[in-house]
């Protein structure tokens, strides 16, 4: 159609949805204590006006990795591998989805999917470096094992990791050493590890940022607002424990009030509300992850005040 012709009826590009880009996802600021919290708050405010649907999207995002790493059942390589690599492609997917919501736009299952259309191929070269990253972390943590335990260190290494041929019990684990000293390092390990990989997937889907690029300034974001991040920590945690707590009590009620047909369908609908909420609380953790990558590298003019939604 001639795009000079004065009679044609106006056309508008519906199916172009823009995305906040490098020249909007600025550099990592540093943010005050208190937004550890906000960064809860608001996610959890978008995952409630429409609730079902995030725990759908959840129990599919859950569903799709562990369908793939039950093929390590029958090819260990696939199974072990491909879901590290497709983590960052369903991430952006979700954070996709928030984004939407967040400038109130209209919300579809299928947007979850966005990450396979848009940024794919960096998105997958993400999970390749967080593949290799992992490879680095076992080693680091084996050779760690070796150095303080000798081989027995590191049959005790490969037994907690699944490895075939190590021994059930070693002179390392009978006096509790190897668990201790390898959980500690393991987690101060870790740490970092999420430092690195935390912002690498928002920042390569809307920052249009290289895999690498995106890798150090995920790490420059966390150390930069470490005070928010671990009050952030900290929330999550006392919201999960709680969530734990409360349903280990009904559980013990109802095992003790109950018994027979009644026991049963009591622990069965139990069941059913600890796997929605556990849903809805998994939702709103991954969902703050946009949150506080929204409020710390700045993607847009957002208010003080959360989203009215």
């Amino acid at each position: 159609m001639d795009p000079n012709n004065p009679y044609q009826g106006p056309q508008a590009a519906l199916l172009d949805t823009p995305r906040p880009g490098e020249s909007t996802v600025g550099r990592a600021r540093r943010r005050p204590v208190g937004h550890g919290l906000r960064w809860w708050t608001r996610a959890w405010s978008l995952v409630e006006t429409n609730w079902v649907l995030w725990c759908l999207v959840t129990l599919v995002f859950f569903a799709v990795l562990l369908g793939i790493s039950l093929l390590s059942l029958w090819v260990p390589m696939l199974g072990s591998f491909v879901p590290t690599l497709l983590v960052p492609v369903l991430s952006a997917g979700l954070c996709h989805l928030a984004w939407r919501r967040w400038t109130d736009d209209e919300f579809q299952f299928f947007d979850f999917f966005a990450g396979f259309s848009h940024r794919t191929g960096p998105l997958f070269v993400t999970g390749l470096i967080q593949l290799l990253l992992q490879v680095v972390y076992s080693a680091a943590m084996a050779a760690m094992a070796l150095v303080l335990f000798g081989a027995e260190g590191t049959a005790f290494f490969g037994g907690a990791f699944g490895a075939t041929g190590a021994p059930a019990t070693t002179a390392v684990d009978a006096d509790g050493a190897a668990p201790l000293l390898i959980g500690m390092v393991g987690a101060a390990l870790f740490v970092p590890y999420m430092a690195l990989i935390w912002f690498q997937a928002p920042l390569v889907y809307f920052g249009d940022r290289g895999a690498f690029r995106a890798l150090g300034e995920s790490f420059t974001a966390v150390l930069r607002n470490w005070l928010p991040m671990l009050w952030y920590s900290v929330i999550v945690m006392m919201v999960l424990t709680f969530w734990g707590g409360v349903f280990w009590v009904f559980f013990v009620f109802a095992n003790t009030l109950f018994s027979g047909v009644s026991q049963i369908l009591a622990n069965a609908l139990l069941g059913l509300a600890a796997a929605v909420s556990g849903l809805f609380l998994m939702a709103v953790s991954m969902i703050s992850v946009y949150a506080s990558f929204r409020d710390i590298f700045g993607a847009d003019d957002e208010p003080e005040a959360a989203p009215e939604l």
